[in-house]
This record gives structure tokens, C-alpha cells and sequence, in this order.
């Protein structure tokens, strides 16, 4: 009897590390690819306003933080050996695409577009965490 208890402590680990990792890989793999995306508006916006306007200036700045960011998730899937989503290419057409677009109809729409955009992304984290500390 005591061997089926012990046996079945080292399924649930071993279910609880598959889960764990599995965890892991799901949340770096989003994230990198919201971050990836993020960029490429970035870059549509900065294609249409340039960098010398004060929009475009803003923009710039804006995208040298997101890059960092992609450079953080970019480290993360090397070092825990994540494969990136497929859809990679994808967000990198469409994430450019939005970004020039919502450029196109202006400052403020190009604004609105990244204001929603970091909205959706800091929600999206603050889930996580709380995913992570197990307050779900």
C-alpha cells in the first residue's frame, strides 16, 4: 500500500513539472510574440512620421524601450529553449501594417493605436502574475 502512495507523489510531481514548464513556454512564447508585434507598429509608425517630427520623436523613444523588451523575451526563449509562435511572420506583416495605417490617419490615431496596444499588454501581464502566484 505505501508503494502506490509514493508512486502516485511522483506522477503528480512529475504532472506538476510538465505543467510548470508547459506554463512557462506558453507565457514566453505570448509574450515575445506581443512584444515582436509591438515593435513592428512601432516600426509602421516611425516608416510614416520619420523620426525628426515630435510625434515621430516620441514614437522613436517608444521604440527603444519596446525594444529592449523584445531583446528580454528574445534571451528568454534561448535560454529556456522556447520555440517562438508560428505566427511570427504574421504579427511581423500585420503589426506593421497597423501601425502605418494608424499613422496614416494621423497623430492621434497612430497614439490611440499604442495606448490600446500597451493596455491590452500590461492586462495581459497583470494576469499573468497573478497566474504565477496562483490567485486565479
Amino acid at each position: 500500500m505505501p508503494q502506490k502512495k509514493t508512486q502516485r507523489h511522483k506522477t503528480k510531481y512529475k504532472d506538476q513539472k510538465n505543467t510548470d514548464r508547459a506554463i512557462l513556454e506558453e507565457i514566453i512564447r505570448v509574450d515575445h510574440a506581443g512584444e515582436f508585434g509591438a515593435t513592428r507598429i512601432y516600426d509602421g509608425q516611425i516608416a510614416v512620421f520619420g523620426t525628426k517630427s515630435k510625434i515621430g520623436k516620441t514614437i522613436k523613444h517608444m521604440a527603444d524601450q519596446e525594444q529592449e523588451h523584445i531583446e528580454t523575451f528574445e534571451k528568454l526563449i534561448l535560454n529556456h529553449r522556447v520555440r517562438p509562435t508560428a505566427l511570427l511572420p504574421v504579427w511581423n506583416v500585420a503589426g506593421y501594417f497597423l501601425g502605418a495605417a494608424t499613422a496614416m490617419m494621423g497623430e492621434k490615431a497612430a497614439m490611440a493605436c499604442t495606448v490600446a496596444v500597451e493596455k491590452v499588454i500590461g492586462e495581459h501581464y497583470h494576469k499573468q502574475l497573478s497566474l504565477l502566484k496562483g490567485d486565479h
